[in-house]
């Protein structure tokens, strides 16, 4: 077989769905309260809470009387919630919950901190002074950037998260294989190449520090190890394989926390990489424009997904993504050009913001003139799982279709070779 750990992944998958079928936490008594303690290791300032990851925990302080740091380590105790009664209208908000890997929900009641982590307090000071630094230079705009740079999306007005779905361009909101590529790209240049072992290993710790800071989801560490394993191969003298490797990184996701795969961060971010890897080329070959193919590519496997869990077509994310994305690079570098020289030079950082918040307006304005296109979004009230059932059955069939094919192809070019 010409790819054995794409069979593997969906050998992985199938029994990671079964595994979750029915499946509660166990002699747990959700009637009282419980004690845990562990490191502050993420912070959101929600509109009505604060929420805090805590020993692998989300942690809900209704009250607000404590006001936590990324960085310190304390004792918390609360009411442990029922993940597996958590279920909202149409969504599942305990098993999202497990998605995402927290082990469960605790309201909290009372705080103590008993000491500090020296290390998630420098990467929590760092988080911290980048939001406020970037709220002070862009005003609105730093909205948008938090949430390209940081992941902070809870700033976002629901006439700009309206904005970005009614175009097709969300998955500029959410850190994934786009912004880590880009920031990657800045990296190596940077330090002039990865062309040297140390190079790659300073690639590879500072997106891991960057996904610590940012939060480990699903869509991040996909795109950080898949980074990591594709320049490696390189060092290695191994043929890469985009598939195969996206497939190896799904597989140890799963087997991780088989919750992954009601991940919607995950599903996005893996079919669309995929989508990307199978279908970009044949595309471009008839296209001959990057951005073109490469959303009309991402958009074959994800669309089915988008239009069950969100009720919606975005028939303009061509226009959308041609918008945005030829500048969504540039807006992220100049937003971290501006925040380095804040301290050192601030007329130069000024001309920096200047023209940064400028080209945010402009994509901010085009988006905003799509977004009221009336036909350019088909909202569905009712979507049925039926129609994504038909459409993937017969997409996969065509994909497993070309691979035969293909593997055939290659052993008559083998078989004619040697003789």
């Amino acid at each position: 077989m010409r790819r054995p750990l794409l069979l593997i992944f969906l050998i992985i998958l199938i029994l990671g769905f079964f595994s979750t079928l029915g499946k509660e936490l166990d002699n747990i008594d959700y009637d009282t309260k419980i004690t845990i303690s562990g490191v502050v290791k993420d912070k959101k300032e929600k509109s009505k809470y604060t929420q805090y990851i805590i020993d692998g925990y989300l942690v809900n302080d209704y009250k607000r009387k404590y006001e936590l740091q990324i960085g310190q380590i304390v004792e918390v105790e609360g009411k442990l919630k029922d993940l597996d009664e958590m279920s909202f209208d149409d969504f599942n908000y305990g098993r999202y919950i497990k998605s995402c890997g927290h082990k469960g929900l605790i309201n909290s009641s009372y705080f103590k901190v008993i000491g500090q982590n020296k290390f998630y307090i420098y990467l929590g000071k760092v988080k911290m002074y980048m939001r406020d630094t970037f709220r002070y230079l862009y005003k609105d705009s730093s909205n948008f950037i938090n949430s390209c740079l940081l992941g902070i999306k809870d700033d976002l007005t629901k006439e700009e998260s309206e904005m970005f779905s009614k175009t097709g361009t969300s998955h500029v909101l959410a850190i994934s294989g786009l912004h880590t590529g880009i920031l990657c790209v800045l990296i190596a240049y940077l330090i002039r190449g990865i062309n040297k072992i140390y190079k790659l290993a300073i690639l590879v710790i500072v997106m891991v520090l960057y996904s610590m800071m940012v939060g480990f989801s699903p869509s991040i560490i996909r795109a950080v190890f898949f980074v990591t394993i594709m320049y490696s191969a390189v060092f290695l003298f191994k043929k890469r394989d985009g598939i195969t490797t996206l497939s190896l990184i799904a597989s140890l996701l799963i087997i991780n926390n088989p919750y992954t795969i009601y991940n919607i961060s995950f599903q996005l971010s893996f079919l669309a990489t995929l989508s990307i890897l199978y279908f970009n080329k044949m595309i471009k070959n008839k296209l001959k424009f990057d951005i073109i193919s490469m959303t009309i590519a991402a958009n074959i496997l994800t669309m089915p997904i988008v239009y069950y869990v969100f009720g919606g077509i975005a028939l303009l994310s061509i226009l959308g993504n041609i918008v945005i994305i030829p500048f969504i690079g540039i807006i992220m570098n100049l937003s971290l050009f501006s925040i380095l020289l804040f301290e050192i030079n601030l007329n130069i950082t000024k001309v920096i913001v200047y023209i940064n918040k400028n080209l945010i307006n402009m994509v901010y304005y085009i988006l905003d003139k799509l977004s009221k296109i009336e036909i350019g979004y088909i909202q569905v009230e009712n979507p049925n799982i039926i129609y994504v059932i038909i459409y993937y059955v017969l997409i996969f069939s065509y994909m497993i279709y070309k691979e035969i094919k293909t593997m055939k192809e290659q052993e008559n070019e083998i078989q004619g070779y040697c003789l």
